[in-house]
């Protein structure tokens, strides 16, 4: 079987457009003017180490710059901290920003950065597997502070790019007794105004924020919209100006539309079914292989995802550098689906998957219901709007299924270990995925990408071997933009961020 797709020649294609579509930071002929952005959900919590949904990101970026930042490549680049050190293995050492304040006006200095990495290690932390090997946080003088580790962790860096990196006023926090879920103080380029909840945020922009030289709109309104062609629809009478996560259904209507451009991009969004080890049902290797094999994935992602993306059969895509080798690949197979459950002595299994509740992830939960049939098993869809969803599995376990997305983060092997390993937050059966953690230790081994991409094979092959969760198509970035809107840039988390942005 052909694996390889385009995801690599249009990720270098997408990235070149985009670079050279950025603005400097010149002003621009309106820069009193709020963005407006259609957003598909809403954040399930403003406080970085309390929520629990990958769509929080693109909601928090705006309030909280991180430790360090990334390109559109997904490649580190300084943030708050100008430059870091690799001392030894076991020691990161970060050089802050001087002069940079949180929106209370309070200093961030190392001081504010031991407190926040102590917090996103402690109790009440969704992130503390991502500072695993964080054994101590040493403040050496104001600027400077270093992260002592007890084993090497070569994606900490990109780890501190991420929530684990999004500082937050320490005297904040303490007046809100440690959770800024809904108060958040933070140190990016625009401040908090609002949440309606279920309905909008809104943010405005920090007059004192350190990047004087990058172009900030006045203000963003992130509205909650859930249905996409609704947002579609709203970004085309002009009531938005950015429209996330525009449906592959609508996007013809936008390619041809006037006054809009769609921005379309790689990703390392992985639709797919999240599976609950620990459960009854899904419990038996054997039982989760068959029901992987019984998957038409090409089937899946015409019908379900348009072809606006790739096939999925590992974490990762194929193209990107930490890509699965070529042995893992799922065939669809109903007659060896059918001949595996039979080998574990089940007959007539049946089991809940809660799914998104927006129509592609509730027409691509029809589609693998009648390809599950096809092989006498039964699955009851239950619709839920997103963040309930998240809850109702993660943190509450009502069904053994959850059919959504990973949205991705900015090194592999969070991904690997946010949902894999024993203390991954979105593995739900507590329990290492076998091999993971070595191969994960293998990859830690060297920050030289090259020299770390046999641990993630391995990796790969270990999650393949398991079958922990269903993973079904890379849908590519699709995010609608009025004309008038220049310097937006992309990512390969299709998480944008809105520094940049401006109006001509």
């Amino acid at each position: 079987m052909m694996r390889r797709s385009r995801w690599g020649a249009l990720a270098a294609a997408t990235l070149l457009a985009t670079l050279t579509a950025c603005g400097g930071g010149g002003g621009s002929s309106d820069q009193d003017k709020d963005l407006k952005v259609a957003a598909a959900a809403d954040a399930s919590s403003l406080d970085p180490i309390r929520g629990n949904a990958g769509t929080d990101h693109m909601l928090l970026y705006p309030i909280y710059d991180t430790l360090v930042s990334f390109d559109s490549g997904l490649e580190a680049e300084p943030g708050l901290a100008e430059s870091w050190e690799q001392v030894s293995p076991t020691e990161l050492s970060l050089t802050l920003r001087e002069g940079v304040t949180f929106h209370d006006g309070e200093p961030l200095d190392a001081e504010a950065v031991k407190y926040n990495l102590d917090r996103a290690m402690g109790e009440g932390s969704n992130i503390q597997a991502d500072l695993a090997a964080v054994s101590e946080v040493r403040v050496d003088d104001e600027q400077t502070v270093t992260l002592v580790l007890d084993h090497p962790d070569a994606s900490l860096l990109l780890v501190l790019a991420d929530r684990a990196g999004m500082m937050v006023s320490p005297k904040a926090a303490d007046e809100a007794g440690g959770d800024l879920s809904t108060q958040p103080v933070g140190a990016g380029g625009w401040s908090f105004v609002e949440w309606r909840r279920g309905d909008s945020l809104k943010v405005e922009r920090f007059d004192d924020y350190w990047d004087t030289d990058v172009d900030r709109v006045a203000g963003i309104t992130f509205n909650i919209i859930p249905d996409p062609k609704t947002r579609v629809t709203s970004l085309r009478s002009g009531q938005q100006d950015v429209a996330m996560e525009v449906a592959p259904s609508d996007a013809d209507s936008l390619e041809g539309a006037s006054g809009v451009t769609l921005d379309q991009s790689p990703r390392v969004n992985l639709h797919q079914v999240y599976l609950n080890r620990a459960s009854e049902e899904l419990g038996d290797p054997q039982v989760r292989r068959a029901l992987s094999l019984a998957i038409d994935r090409d089937v899946v992602l015409k019908s379900g995802y348009f072809d606006r993306g790739s096939v999925a059969y590992g974490a990762l895509p194929d193209g990107y550098w930490a890509e699965p080798p070529e042995s893992v690949v799922y065939e669809h197979d109903p007659q060896e689906a059918e001949r595996l459950l039979a080998e574990a002595g089940v007959s007539g299994l049946s089991f809940d998957m809660i799914v998104n509740a927006d129509s592609q992830t509730t027409r691509v939960g029809e589609i693998l219901k009648e390809q599950w049939a096809e092989i006498g098993v039964t699955v009851n869809l239950i619709p839920r709007e997103i963040v309930q969803a998240t809850n109702d599995y993660f943190n509450d376990r009502k069904a053994p299924a959850l059919l959504s997305q990973w949205t991705g983060r900015p090194d592999p092997a969070m991904t690997y270990r946010l949902m894999f390993s024993a203390e991954g937050y979105f593995n739900t059966s507590d329990e290492a995925v076998p091999g993971i953690d070595e191969a994960l230790a293998q990859a830690d081994e060297s920050v030289e990408p090259s020299e770390r991409v046999p641990g993630f094979e391995a990796a790969a092959e270990a999650v393949y071997a398991d079958t922990p969760f269903f993973p079904l198509a890379f849908q590519d970035s699709l995010i609608g933009l009025r004309d008038d809107v220049q310097g937006f840039e992309s990512n390969l988390l299709g998480k944008p961020k809105f520094l940049g942005v401006s109006f001509g």
